[in-house]
């Protein structure tokens, strides 16, 4: 689709903001004499970046300049943007909130990203060769170690995708900035059950992030079958905890991934009715969850997928905790999601367990972890 500037009346509200965004570009072209600039969405890649932003990659601009070796005529000089747009619940509308130039004349092409892709099931020990990984207008293969590069790229945060065979495809964001390579990892859920894919009623948790903090912890709270055992715990040392949900990977050694499944991976269960919390762990490491790219994907059966980013918050480092999510599931098997997206300081060992009777009762929904609740926990 493309969308000349100047009739503003036509304009759909996604250009409208590119067009406001652009406008600087706008006036110098028409103050030339020249036809009016065009905008470009043709090559648009778009997609959910956090929990109210949008991304949308490669907007181009189409400036007619005059033709120096023409007079007369006009020649196009074309750049490319990514922007952002946030999701305003007063006004309904998306709000453009960021702009980076990613092509044309001075674009600085001087940004790295190394990309590792894993099997979600079995962690850093399965990584996927032959994944076609797709970063702003480039995509690659994975080598043998599951492993791509991407040099020589502009400066600005784009969304990541990767694909390979028998794998659900999945995207997540990623940063990148001249002064450091970007580090990550984006693990791929088995599309069949038959080897580790979701059956019906099953959900799956997906935990990635950067080379620091070394360790973050996955940790699933769900409701119990008896008064007496009111609530269960999955993490690092009760992987299997509840007879509901499993831990597939735990992961110590930086990128990830951990995930968690529910019922567990091969199991014939069902889910129990009740609030399902999901929790991340800031348990050994430097700099923090907020800045190190993590990224966790919730992904269901049957193909419904659901990305979270790290909130704006106060982040310590060790012993942060970001309870991100809940999943309610009513007595017919219903299911809904609330986003938590709360963040507490300075929790000792990880924990996040819920234990008392009053609270387990009835939980609140939407709500994070009660902190007077948390147990201190120790590496096994």
């Amino acid at each position: 689709m493309r969308t000349v500037i100047s009739g503003f009346h036509a304009l759909r509200p996604l250009a409208l903001a590119t067009a406001a965004l652009l406008c600087g570009g706008a006036a110098q072209a028409q103050a030339t004499g020249s036809t009016a600039p065009v905008v470009d969405f043709s090559s648009v890649r778009g997609s959910g970046i956090s929990q109210s932003d949008v991304l949308m990659e490669n907007v181009r601009l189409l400036v007619p300049v005059p033709n120096p070796f023409q007079p007369g005529s006009t020649t196009t000089v074309e750049t490319a943007y990514n922007l952002i747009f946030r999701f305003d619940p007063a006004t309904l509308h998306l709000v453009p909130v960021g702009l980076t130039q990613t092509g044309g004349e001075g674009a600085q092409l001087c940004a790295t990203a190394n990309v590792t892709v894993f099997d979600a099931v079995r962690g850093a020990a399965a990584p996927l060769a032959n994944a076609s990984v797709t970063l702003g207008n480039q995509t690659l293969q994975t080598n043998a170690q599951g492993q791509v590069t991407f040099t020589h790229m502009p400066s600005s945060l784009y969304s990541i995708s990767a694909v390979v065979g028998s794998y659900v495809p999945a995207t997540q964001p990623i940063a990148l900035s001249c002064s450091t390579p970007a580090n990550v990892a984006i693990a791929l859920s088995p599309s069949s059950p038959t080897s580790g894919g979701l059956g019906t009623g099953q959900f799956r948790v997906i935990l990635t992030w950067g080379q620091n903090p070394s360790d973050l912890d996955s940790h699933m709270t769900g409701p119990g079958a008896t008064p007496a055992d009111p609530r269960w715990h999955v993490y690092y040392s009760s992987k299997q905890a509840g007879g509901i949900c499993g831990l597939d990977v735990d992961d110590v050694t930086s990128y990830g991934p951990e995930t968690v499944t529910c019922p567990s991976t091969g199991s014939t269960g069902a889910l129990r009715p009740g609030v399902y919390r999901y929790s991340v762990h800031h348990y050994a490491g430097s700099t923090n969850m907020g800045t190190s790219g993590t990224s966790v994907r919730l992904e269901f059966a049957g193909g419904q997928q659901y990305r979270f980013t790290p909130p704006p918050a106060n982040y310590l480092g060790s012993g942060d905790v970001w309870t991100v999510f809940e999943i309610t599931v009513n007595s017919n098997g219903a299911t809904s999601i609330a986003p938590v997206n709360s963040v507490m300081n300075n929790i000792s060992s990880g924990s996040v367990r819920s234990g008392d009777a009053t609270e387990l009762a009835a939980p609140q929904f939407g709500s994070a972890e009660n902190m007077q609740l948390l147990r201190g926990l120790s590496k096994p």
